[in-house]
């Protein structure tokens, strides 16, 4: 009897062993965390969907030589490896592969020193990897400061174009002084940018980082405002220039009642960042608690006539600042432009355009 059960029980377990497959591998890569010294780190660093920017202490490291750690999804790999030294004197590409092997995702990843700019000319652009759309820099002591984002890359999701000039985040030839200035205008997505009640996008530029990722699913949390600043701001000055769209559609597209025409907006925000919040976004830039002072332009209806025209708006403080937590840059700061005031839910007028050129923000 055990002769006949012995044979039959293998014969089972071979069965179901055919039955039982391995475990798909993991098809995500993704940066979860980019680690440095505590020492280095001026604030927790930025990471979004392809790249990621770090604040960092020039005169406690060799920037020629930095060894960032990283937290990948599971079984994931990365080049170049994990803890070896790079040049971060410029951004450092860095490419994930997943674990099966079928997926890449580059990531672009930029440590940034510890001085933070005040004057912006809009006068340096360089255009993103794909060739797609041009992104303002700031040049620092001879470093590249890659400080500015726009909205350009959730764009390329939802209308796709090859050329720099057909995106709502653009440079220009008309400035007020120098080569270049910033141009904004609100783009419609089209068919795909109706059918899910985004069909505009607005021209925008803004101190922070994109997240395309949340860009069509959270598109309010895409924006990421803010870069450590260690001087109090006072007055933010500058020269624009703005023709409206015309009346205010919604996000299903259709005419907003009562009637308004489209405008645009300036404003700046100086807000104490935390490890629970080192960050504002477009939800919560204008209210959130942690806002100690804002400057706003008053009206954003068009400019008379074809030149542009000057801005000087003084910082209304909500709280007082604390000098030591300002030296050892717990403040952030912000300056936003666009040319919906309401872009960010979709209610605007195409064809709304604002230059804006030779920024400042006045410190104390």
């Amino acid at each position: 009897m055990k002769n006949v059960i012995l044979p039959a029980f293998v014969g089972a377990m071979l069965a179901l062993y055919g039955c039982i497959k391995p475990e798909a591998e993991n098809m995500e890569a993704d940066i979860l965390a980019m680690t440095l010294p505590d020492s280095v780190l001026i604030s927790p660093p930025s990471i979004t969907n392809t790249s990621i920017t770090a604040f960092v202490n020039f005169a406690k490291l060799d920037i020629k030589a930095v060894s960032p750690q990283f937290t990948l999804t599971e079984g994931a790999t990365i080049q170049p490896a994990s803890g070896t030294p790079q040049d971060f004197s410029k951004p450092v590409t860095y490419v994930v592969t997943s674990e099966d092997g079928h997926w890449k995702k580059e990531y672009r990843i930029s440590l940034l020193q510890n001085t933070a700019p005040d004057n912006f000319p809009f006068e340096n652009w360089a255009v993103n990897p794909d060739g797609n759309y041009y992104t303002p820099y700031e040049l620092v002591d001879g470093e590249h400061q890659n400080i500015w984002a726009s909205g350009n890359s959730g764009y390329s999701l939802i209308a796709p174009e090859k050329k720099p000039e057909a995106y709502p985040t653009q440079r220009t030839t008309e400035a007020t002084q120098g080569q270049y200035a910033a141009y904004l205008e609100t783009k419609s997505t089209g068919s795909l940018g109706a059918l899910v009640g985004m069909p505009i996008a607005p021209g925008n530029l803004f101190l922070g980082s994109f997240d395309a990722s949340k860009a069509l699913t959270a598109p309010l949390e895409a924006t990421i405002f803010g870069i450590p600043f260690n001087k109090k701001p006072l007055r933010l000055t500058g020269s624009y220039k703005y023709t409206s769209g015309g009346p205010v559609t919604d996000k299903t597209g259709k005419p907003v009642v009562p009637e308004r025409q489209d405008l645009c907006d300036i404003y700046a925000v100086f807000f104490k960042a935390s490890a629970d919040k080192p960050h504002l976004n477009g939800a919560n830039v204008l209210t959130d608690p942690s806002v100690v002072a804002i400057a706003q332009l008053a009206s954003g209806a068009p400019t008379p006539g074809p030149g542009y025209h000057a801005f000087d708006l003084a910082f209304n403080y909500k709280s007082e600042i604390n000098q030591a937590d300002l030296a050892a840059f717990a403040y952030k700061i912000a300056v936003v432009f666009t040319s919906s005031k309401n872009g960010a839910v979709f209610e605007g007028a195409t064809g709304s355009k604002l230059y804006v050129d030779n920024v400042k923000v006045v410190t104390q």
